[in-house]
């Protein structure tokens, strides 16, 4: 779990350097800090120019709280969408009926 880690750059910041093959050690206190374990799986991802690296469960945390920003309050999505459905359904039968009875042929009244 991650502990409440609030970047200080006066008191929190390790100078690394790069070894063979790309590779970068990430400093004991900082993988404490961040509750990175050896072998877990980590995600890597670049912003303008920036490298991020943070557990997986803490990218897919970050980016579930990115989709819940974007969800209107007024109620559940499903219910939503399932509305919209029938609500288009009940549209296109009104439209299919209509059809139905223009092609109706008329009963002709003998002469």
């Amino acid at each position: 779990m991650t502990k409440n880690w609030k970047p200080d750059f006066k008191s929190d910041f390790w100078r690394v350097s790069m070894g063979a093959g790309g590779r970068v050690v990430i400093p004991a206190a900082v993988r404490e800090t961040l509750g990175f374990a050896e072998g877990e799986p980590l995600v890597l991802t670049i912003d303008d120019g920036t490298v991020r690296i943070e557990t997986y469960a803490r990218s897919a945390e970050r980016i579930q709280a990115q989709v819940r920003a974007m969800i209107p309050p007024t109620g559940d999505l499903v219910d939503r969408f399932l509305a919209d459905k029938r609500a288009e359904a009940a549209r296109e039968d009104a439209r299919d009926a209509k059809w139905v009875q223009a092609d109706t042929p008329v009963d002709r009244v003998a002469e």
